[in-house]
């Protein structure tokens, strides 16, 4: 199957609250003030980084919406769990503390992790090495410029005056949600730059409720890939004239109504933005739109 027929959906690993936070904040960088600028690939909307583990190089999606980072093995290896994953399947997983995962010159060591074989996945991205989480994520400061591809990375802030912050809430395991505006209502939505939906919402939510009133939506069959491999699903889908997220509006987002855990926004949804995650003042999310004609201000370091 090619990976255009696949849709990725974030895993979201979901442990106990106490334990997940621990587990997130185990590890440390190498060295302890870096600054990074990279260009990355997209996967199915997904950004992905070549990173290193132990040494070995291989392909990382960048998963806001992962509890803990993981690890592709052929072998479970560790302390064997069953965990749940977006579609609210499970997966028996081992647990495991990874040495060093690298990006460049710059190491994230003795970090947290769960590791399995994803099978349905591994095939469609070249040298896939696993998912890199909030113990990795939180760590840093990130830049992403999606329209350009270039993302940057750094023990120090990268935003200015350019930016607007939108509000944020942390729960379950520290993931981040903000909040939409769809006629007059707000709804809680997590930010899952894991997965390759605009906005995905589960059939049984208010928010998907208020959307089958509003618009019209049309079958599609489609696989995605969750915890517990591909899966062939039929869902609701159409398109919102306008939708808003703190001070910004959107037009024609276009949303995907299936069985999932939570309502989310994926990294499609931010396709025309440059999106700051600015871990140093408490995990901060900005967000500027893109204009091709106006270069941006140059901020960070080489």
């Amino acid at each position: 199957m090619r990976l255009s027929q696949l849709s990725v959906l974030c895993i979201v690993l979901l442990l106990a609250g106490c334990s997940v936070t621990r587990l997130q904040k185990a590890g440390n960088t190498a060295p302890e003030e870096f600054y990074l600028k990279t260009n990355f690939e997209i996967y199915k909307g997904i950004v992905a980084l070549d990173m290193t583990r132990d040494g070995t190089p291989g392909k990382y999606l960048f998963d806001t919406g992962a509890d803990l980072s993981l690890i592709q093995r052929d072998t479970v290896i560790g302390r064997q769990s069953k965990y749940s994953g977006a579609s609210k399947r499970k997966m028996r997983l081992g647990r495991e503390r990874v040495a060093s995962l690298a990006i460049g010159n710059i190491e994230f060591k003795k970090t947290r992790a769960l590791n399995g074989d994803m099978v349905g996945l591994k095939e469609q991205i070249p040298n896939f090495g696993g998912l890199i989480g909030q113990p990795v994520i939180q760590k840093a400061n990130w830049l992403i410029n999606y329209p350009e591809k270039i993302l940057e990375m750094s023990s120090y802030g990268l935003s200015d005056s350019t930016f607007t912050e939108i509000k944020i809430e942390r729960r379950n395991g520290n993931n981040p949600y903000t909040y939409l505006t769809f006629n007059g209502k707000s709804y809680r939505v997590v930010i899952d730059l894991g997965s390759s939906s605009m906005l995905n919402l589960p059939d049984d939510s208010e928010f998907a409720k208020e959307v089958t009133k509003a618009i019209d939506l049309f079958d599609h069959t489609r696989d995605r890939y969750t915890l517990g491999g591909l899966q062939n699903i039929t869902e609701k889908i159409g398109v919102i004239p306008e939708i808003t997220l703190g001070d910004f509006e959107l037009e024609d987002v276009k949303v995907n109504i299936n069985t999932s855990s939570q309502p989310r926004i994926g990294s499609r949804f931010f396709e025309q933005f440059l999106v700051c995650i600015d871990n140093s003042e408490g995990g901060r999310y900005l967000l500027k739109r893109a204009d091709p004609n106006e270069p941006r201000p140059t901020v960070g370091g080489d």
